[in-house]
């Protein structure tokens, strides 16, 4: 018995048993093999038998008997089977009035048929001579001959030659593409049902990198579940779908908020909800931490409401440092809305002999929602400014940019430059701003410092994409975190700076855009209270 002959497979191997097993009134016939034995021995079967289940669930051969008389004879254990009709490539011809004149046969596409396969059947009818032609499926047909593949599945239909020319329409005009939010769902659905990053890879028409953590991120269900419920141009890319699965497992129910807020949201930002939550989560984690820490050293807390409305911060208490305020009776701690430590506050600064300055009853001193508002719209600035810093990196890191996008850059460069900006003039000398452009060009510090001539590029586009980088770190460095609750002066700076941004494919978040519209912004708590109870 040889049994060591390797068969090739064709997607589907079973026992040569299970498909001899067939019913008394089809019985294998005598067959001369010899040849056809020889030959399966040097090569392996390499087309393989179509075969279908019959109703008393054995496997009965359509095509294939010789193949599978000869494996017998050989010993061999398995053979590759078709549980569809499949056609020899070289039976096939191109139609020759095929309408789609540029096949846009791509190296993603050709992938995907060299790892799975040709899925969808072509549709294939006769010639007046006799011969088979496509009539849809050539994309498919010439990119499975790229793939070396033999054989393809296939279905006939006998249509008149008008009706052919009217179903090449017909299939291309009428072939929806899916969303990339269907995508990745999809791709993330396979993945959580064993498919491997080579086969992801080729389906998604991606890299392997990007594929394994795909494969690795599916075993998250706050991931899987934000990718299904993603529509459109919003689903969540996978560095923010990481971002989700570090939520869940540092935070479950943060994370159940967060898939509530994007689900409530579904035109929203989803980088921006993830990372909002996730920052929540991290000060409340750290707000926990300190309260340990202070509990550890015997230190008193009170909740903000507890307080009276005379309570003082201590650092607001004048000559009087934390040190020394800690033996005072009224000295407490207390965590101020959205924030991530406890602020020391003296109960009543009257009644333990501190003499606070006279201004008036209340003058100036900010209410507790106030302080919250600020509290949150720091952070969301924070978080904001993250988020456009990662894009601005992505923006001057990539190899190539539209002559669209070149085009805006020059034109802002020159806008600033002809109307005499006054934040050149303040920032752009500032050592961080010249660390900025370093980073974004990838160029040792000193280099910026020194304005050396050679370090910028010599071709009109990269000149372009340095002069407007120089104006973009002027912009960053003057735009800091207290811009979005002022007006006028660097506020109306910031918001030309970010309309600029917008204008090359920058999403502003919410904090952003109320800048750039000159509107008062009004923080909420991120991942509201709805998602209690409905997950």
């Amino acid at each position: 018995m040889q049994t060591s002959i390797k068969a090739r497979p064709a997607g589907h191997t079973v026992s040569t048993a299970d498909v001899a097993a067939l019913s008394t009134a089809n019985p294998l016939p005598p067959l001369d093999v010899t040849a056809l034995a020889e030959d399966i021995a040097a090569h392996g079967i390499l087309e393989p038998l179509h075969v279908a289940t019959t109703e008393e669930g054995t496997l009965r051969v359509i095509d294939g008997r010789r193949r599978l008389v000869a494996a017998l004879t050989l010993g061999l254990t398995e053979v590759p089977v078709t549980y569809r009709p499949l056609i020899s490539v070289t039976a096939l011809r191109a139609h020759p009035g095929n309408v789609r004149k540029d096949l846009r046969l791509t190296s993603e596409f050709t992938n995907s048929i060299k790892v799975e396969g040709v899925r969808t059947p072509l549709v294939v009818t006769r010639t007046a001579e006799g011969q088979l032609q496509v009539v849809d499926g050539h994309r498919r047909l010439a990119a499975a001959i790229e793939a070396e593949l033999t054989h393809l599945p296939y279905v006939y239909e006998d249509r008149d030659e008008a009706g052919q020319v009217l179903d090449m329409i017909t299939t291309a005009r009428h072939r929806a593409p899916l969303t990339r939010g269907e995508e990745n769902a999809a791709l993330f659905e396979a993945a959580s049902l064993g498919a491997d990053a080579k086969r992801i890879a080729a389906a998604g028409s991606t890299t392997l990198v990007k594929a394994r953590a795909l494969k690795r991120l599916s075993k998250s269900q706050a991931v899987r579940t934000a990718a299904a419920q993603a529509t459109g141009s919003h689903a969540p890319d996978l560095e923010t779908l990481a971002m989700l699965a570090e939520l869940e497992a540092d935070d479950p129910k943060a994370a159940a908020q967060a898939l509530a807020e994007l689900e409530d949201n579904p035109n929203g930002n989803p980088r921006w909800i993830i990372r909002r939550t996730l920052s929540a989560s991290k000060a409340r984690k750290e707000a926990e931490a300190h309260r340990a820490e202070l509990e550890k050293a015997g230190a008193t807390i009170r909740a903000v409401s507890e307080l009276r409305e005379s309570a003082t911060r201590v650092r607001s208490l004048p000559k009087v440092t934390l040190e020394a305020h800690a033996t005072c009776q009224g000295h407490v701690w207390a965590l101020e809305d959205g924030a991530n430590v406890y602020t020391a506050y003296c109960t009543n600064p009257a009644l333990y002999g501190h003499k606070m300055p006279d201004t008036g009853k209340d003058k100036g001193k900010p209410t507790a929602e106030e302080r919250r508002a600020v509290i949150q719209g720091n952070r969301d600035w924070d978080t904001a400014t993250a988020m456009r810093a990662e894009w601005l990196a992505a923006l001057f890191g990539a190899g190539r940019r539209t002559k669209a996008a070149t085009d805006r850059m020059a034109e802002i460069t020159a806008t600033v430059l002809v109307s005499g900006a006054s934040v050149i003039v303040r920032r752009a000398s500032h050592p961080s701003t010249r660390s900025r452009i370093c980073a974004w060009m990838g160029l040792p510090q000193h280099t910026a410092e020194s304005a050396r001539a050679e370090a910028v590029a010599k071709t009109p586009a990269k000149a372009t994409l340095y002069g407007f980088a120089a104006i973009v770190a002027a912009y960053e460095q003057n735009t800091d975190r207290t811009v979005w609750r002022h007006k006028g002066g660097t506020r109306t700076e910031a918001a030309q700076y970010l309309s600029w941004l917008v204008s090359l494919g920058y999403k502003a978040t919410p904090i952003e855009q109320a800048v750039i519209d000159g509107k008062t912004y009004t923080p909420s708590a991120p991942a509201t209270g709805k998602a209690n109870g409905k997950r």
